[in-house]
């Protein structure tokens, strides 16, 4: 068998590999029920759900706003081309006139909100489809196109801005919808502005492991969202012919982003939550589509473990946004269960309207490429196996996952967004809040919520300092800069540093093990103190396991993060997750001046509709929210638990926060579980 994998400068490359074996061996995975049809059904839902929203001139009207907004027309047409051509003609018509709106839209200058730079890709897609069942129409249609200048008719280019910063994820996405009406004979000039474009200010966003940081070049701000986005743009354009100057570091690169996307994403088919955005059903749609054309890729090559793995990814991805839809036919868009009209988790730029079509559009164009016809899948890397894995570049997060279950670590000590601690669990077969699934802030940034408190909330160690106060990572440190939600923040600033370290075997036969060791952030030379050894023994002996043992079993991670920095009352703190199928323990070790140490524990509370049931003991705080539940339990006798009646605002609806304290001691440890009630 051929085998479609990255190059061996992919940082990933032995995960990738092992994943691949394991796969092999496991044989194909059970049929998950989604065909092309059923998914073709879904776009169709969200598309006639916006039909009556179109005026007479062919533009979908928001009903929150009474406006069109942003690129809401455009996406309709492209959704709503794909059905045409799928065979549903009677939304030939209204298809036809929100395409002839778009392009009028852009050759006139007049896109809503100042968004053009997104109508290009949507509109080639749908002259695309719709020109065969159109051609008298389709001639107007061309010949509207061919009188746009993307200097000037767009907003996100050097002539309009002058400024490198802001080609950001804008400039790609409408790049790729340029090459499209270019290799359609629609362009006077050839690629070379796009391929200049591309090696000055993409390529470079992108790291080793393939993926788009986008934001400010010198200071980018990683949002996963954009990431998946921007690389569902830019794969369009290399399915669509482009081979210009940069086409080949182009499609490593993207190679790359497609099997870090794979091992990435949850058992229930979420990408990683980080940044703003997340959480959209756009994130899992532009998924899809980068699966699907790399399922197709990959049994092109040969490999068909590959080929279905990917297939099956794009089907829990297409799976993971039918679970948001209403009865209408429209999505929650955010993955809470508040009314529309609330906004709660939504950005400021959020639209519902635009962002349910966006979602259909990227979900249509899945459709395009849809490759599980023939092909048998095989289970996903967070179905199969165990491994943890580290984001590079500014995404600074850290991902563990054995069988079935998913964790998620942000690494970030200076962001005020994007907080520190354990900030998601998923598990297969249990609803995906319940872990629960985003944290709290300590800034919103552009995010907006109905209700609840804004502070920061993950599951993350907490101390008492000797003045009496209490102190938890989540808070973070200073980054020695006031906060601009529009730029990252670098990891150097302020002081802070995270030593990450992950017990892995070493040689398929060998049974020798060792302490892998990766260094982040600030330092390249840390050196392990005695009393960093000394912490590492005493926590080995808290769980009554050695690293070295934890590699002996191939479904269990064992991994550490050590936080260092300008703490309040602390020199250092050890963060050890011991991860299996049944049971997450998680040991902290404190390293300085105090009087009780905690851990605290955010609580699923509501999803906007469904509040949870949550109890505790002495020991124990338990959540129990549509059927499953979360049950942390400390180990020490001498514990208390405290539960703030504080309701926590986070892009899933509101949590609560409970602290366990043990006074008098440097170190704590507990247990998490989750099931079915």
């Amino acid at each position: 068998m051929s085998s479609y994998t990255a190059t061996a400068t992919y940082p990933w490359k032995n995960e990738l590999e092992k994943y691949r074996a394991l796969a092999a061996e496991a044989g194909s995975a059970s049929a998950d029920g989604w065909s092309r049809e059923r998914k073709l059904a879904l776009v169709k839902q969200i598309v006639c759900a916006y039909t009556k929203y179109q005026d007479s001139h062919g533009a979908i009207i928001d009903p929150y706003s009474g406006m069109e907004r942003y690129y809401s027309t455009p996406a309709y047409a492209m959704a709503a081309a794909v059905l045409v051509d799928a065979g549903h003609i009677e939304l030939l018509d209204s298809a036809s006139a929100a395409l002839s709106y778009s392009i009028d839209a852009v050759a006139s200058g007049s896109a809503p909100d100042n968004h053009p730079d997104f109508f290009p890709v949507l509109m080639m897609r749908a002259y695309m489809m719709l020109r065969s069942y159109r051609p008298d129409q389709a001639a107007i249609w061309a010949e509207a196109l061919r009188t746009i200048d993307p200097e000037n008719d767009y907003v996100f280019t050097m002539s309009k801005m002058n400024n490198a910063n802001r080609m950001i994820n804008w400039n790609a996405i409408m790049i790729s919808g340029e090459y499209l009406r270019w290799s359609e004979h629609l362009a006077s000039e050839d690629t070379t502005w796009m391929d200049r474009y591309l090696e000055a200010y993409h390529l470079p966003r992108f790291t080793p492991l393939g993926l788009y940081q986008d934001g400010p070049l010198d200071r980018p701000n990683c949002p996963f969202s954009y990431d998946i986005a921007t690389r569902y743009h830019l794969e369009v354009m290399l399915d669509g012919g482009y081979e210009g100057a940069v086409a080949d570091a182009l499609r490593e690169r993207l190679n790359h982003g497609a099997f870090s996307s794979l091992l990435m994403l949850s058992p229930l088919g979420e990408i990683p939550p980080r940044g703003r955005s997340s959480q959209h059903q756009w994130n899992e749609a532009a998924a899809a589509y980068v699966c699907s054309v790399h399922a197709k890729l990959a049994m092109q090559a040969g490999d068909s473990v590959m080929a279905g793995a990917f297939a099956r990814a794009a089907n829990r991805c297409f799976e993971a946004v039918e679970r948001w839809l209403m009865p209408d036919g429209r999505l929650k868009i955010v993955r809470n269960e508040y009314a529309p009209e609330k906004r709660h988790g939504y950005e400021v730029y959020t639209n519902h309207t635009c962002y349910n079509l966006w979602t259909a559009a990227a979900l249509a164009h899945a459709c395009l490429r849809d490759s599980d016809e023939g092909i048998v899948q095989f289970y996903l890397p967070s179905e199969i196996g165990n491994r943890v894995l580290q984001a590079d570049g500014w995404f600074e997060t850290v991902l563990a996952s054995v069988p079935g279950q998913q964790l998620v670590l942000h690494t970030a000590l200076n962001d005020p967004y994007t907080i520190p601690g354990l900030v998601r669990v998923q598990q297969a077969g249990l609803p995906g809040l319940i872990g629960p699934s985003a944290a709290g802030h300590v800034q919103a940034g552009f995010t907006e919520f109905a209700e609840g408190v804004v502070r920061p909330l993950s599951y993350c160690p907490a101390w008492k300092t000797t003045d009496g106060v209490w102190h938890s990572l989540a808070e973070g440190i200073p980054s020695g800069s006031t906060y601009d939600r529009d730029a990252g923040i670098d990891p150097a600033n302020g002081g802070g540093s995270i030593l990450f370290k992950v017990a892995t075997r070493t040689g398929e036969s060998s049974a020798e093990n060792e302490l892998q060791e990766t260094v982040t952030a600030v330092s390249s030379n840390i050196v392990k103190s005695p009393t960093e050894l000394a912490a590492r023994t005493a926590a080995e002996q808290a769980t009554g396991r050695t690293a070295e043992e934890a590699t002996l079993n191939h479904e269990e991670n064992d991994f550490e993060v050590i936080w260092t920095g300008p703490l309040p009352g602390m020199r250092s703190i050890i963060t050890r997750y011991v991860q299996q199928a049944d049971e997450l323990m998680v040991t902290y070790t404190f390293e300085g001046e105090i009087e009780a140490v905690g851990a605290v524990i955010p609580l699923m509370f509501s999803d906007g509709r469904e509040q949870a049931v949550i109890t505790y003991t002495e020991h124990s705080v338990r959540t129990e929210y549509l059927g499953a539940y979360v049950e942390s339990t400390i180990q020490d006798a001498k514990a208390v638990i405290q539960l703030s009646p504080q309701e926590v605002a986070s892009r899933n609806g509101l949590l609560k926060q409970a602290r366990m304290e043990v006074y008098d001691a440097q170190q704590l440890t507990f247990t998490i579980r989750l099931g079915r009630i």
